[in-house]
């Protein structure tokens, strides 16, 4: 039976948000129909508000709720089984489908995946993944985005071995999730880089034992390099250019005949062209790669759950701010504003 809900749709960039009253048909085959319980509240959502999108869109990509109802063809996930909606896919031959929804207007939102800034949402099963009862807590929702994003970057992107020394550039919810993976992982020496104090006060929580606020140090690679003699591997968290020069020089370089230089993470989404030394990336031997969802696929965050689970990974501390539906502006604004200390979620 069709079913009325409330859900988030911005009609055109830059454009207001709004909380719209729609009916979401039955599941189709591959669908799972999911009443949300929390989402995260994630920068690359910022990143969307602010890209050219020609039709009105729906947001949110890691959410924790209950499954209602499934198609025909779903057999991994049944009805009353609590579920993480993320947008990173289960492995599968099919391509899953995005999501759409009808509006009363006559127009039809998108989302290049899933949506999870509603009361319900109706996806591709790829997207869903069944919880175990011990990760049945609203705080399990950013592991679908922020954790895996941000820890992925060190399990698997570019994976910490115990001893090595790490620094990462943004304090912010990915960004402690990689202070945490580093620290989980055995990582010596992990040194996190923000421009906020009251943010990288909050990393050594997660593992952090040196911290260097940006605001007040006009050199972060070089502040690194005195602490370290260059890190193994650096994560941008940012996305800035100078973020991202600063982490390929606070990377160890390498010799000819001798090891290869340190790694660096690109993470965050970059907010325009990027101009490097590329001199100093090859004479230093250094490696330099990107990553979606730190490389990870749905079994990683099996892992990650597991690591909050055992006391590893304190996802109450990471989540800071809490928000209902009916204030997502405000959630976005502090968002935007650097008032969130770890991540945010909106609970229904």
């Amino acid at each position: 039976m069709p079913m009325n809900t409330r859900i988030i749709v911005q009609d055109a960039t830059d454009g207001p948000l709004a909380l719209r009253e729609v009916t979401l048909p039955d599941p189709g085959p591959h669908d799972v129909l999911v009443q949300i319980h929390a989402t995260g509240v994630c920068q690359s959502q910022l990143f969307w508000m602010h890209a050219d999108h020609a039709e009105p869109m729906l947001f949110g990509h890691e959410g924790y709720g209950t499954v209602l109802a499934t198609g025909s063809a779903v057999t991994h996930i049944a009805a009353g089984e609590a579920a993480m909606i993320t947008w990173v896919p289960r492995t599968d031959d099919r391509i899953p489908t995005r999501a759409s929804i009808d509006l009363p207007d006559g127009r039809t939102a998108h989302s290049p995946n899933v949506y999870t800034w509603a009361e319900h949402a109706l996806v591709d099963e790829l997207y869903v993944m069944p919880l175990p009862p011990e990760s049945r807590e609203d705080v399990v929702s950013v592991v679908g985005c922020a954790v895996v994003t941000g820890a992925g970057a060190l399990c698997n992107a570019a994976p910490v071995e115990p001893g090595n020394t790490v620094a990462v550039f943004g304090a912010g919810g990915v960004g402690l999730s990689a202070v945490a993976a580093a620290s989980i992982r055995g990582a010596s020496r992990i040194v996190a880089v923000d421009l906020d104090a009251e943010k990288l006060a909050f990393a050594k929580q997660f593992g952090a034992t040196d911290t260097i606020d940006a605001s007040v140090t006009d050199n972060p690679a070089a502040a690194i390099v005195e602490l370290t003699g260059g890190v193994d591997i650096a994560v941008d968290c940012v996305g800035l250019t100078s973020t991202t020069v600063q982490a390929l020089d606070s990377v160890r370089a390498g010799r000819v005949g001798g090891r290869r230089g340190g790694t660096v993470v690109l993470v965050g989404l970059p907010k325009g062209l990027t101009e490097l030394n590329l001199a100093g990336l090859i004479g230093g031997q250094k490696q330099l790669i990107g990553t979606t969802a730190g490389g990870c696929g749905q079994d990683d965050i099996g892992t990650f759950l597991d690591w909050h689970t055992e006391g590893l990974l304190d996802l109450n501390t990471l989540v800071t701010n809490r928000y209902i539906l009916e204030d997502i502006d405000r959630a976005v604004s502090d968002l935007a504003a650097g008032r969130v200390l770890g991540r945010a979620i909106v609970t229904m």
